[in-house]
């Protein structure tokens, strides 16, 4: 008798190695962003946006950072034509003094996406503080 209360656990058990908790549904990512100021020793409007203090509670690999943001900032790198990246850190360029705001949403390995983190402000040019 004892032999037959040991199968519904067993079972579980392989259940949940085969397959994960479904009890504890997949949670989404968390997305974090800085602004990194005076990056381009040059060039005082060139910012980068660093996304890589995003994390998901569950462990999963981050697999895309998706930026939005006014049209006027020039995107410089990685890549110079979208602001879906594989890559944590967007480096862009404001073309005038002032504020923008950006906002961040990231996915994992999953599909899961992020709750959009709003408001990320950007100045330029951006003066380091007087001691």
């Amino acid at each position: 008798m004892k032999r037959v209360g040991l199968i519904p656990v067993g079972a579980m058990v392989a259940l949940v190695l085969l397959g994960g908790c479904f009890l504890l549904p997949n949670r989404p990512p968390v997305a974090a962003a800085a602004v990194n100021y005076n990056v381009d020793p040059e060039d005082p409007m060139v910012i980068e946006l660093d996304a890589s203090a995003s994390d998901d509670p569950d462990g999963d690999a981050i697999t895309m950072y998706m930026w939005a943001f006014s049209d006027d900032l020039a995107l410089i790198t990685p890549e110079a034509v979208t602001t879906s990246q594989i890559s944590p850190i967007l480096r862009v360029r404001c073309p005038v003094e002032g504020t923008y705001t950006a906002q961040l949403v990231v996915l994992d390995d999953h599909g899961n996406a992020s709750s959009p983190l709003v408001g990320i402000s950007i100045v330029v040019p951006h003066l380091p503080m007087e001691p």
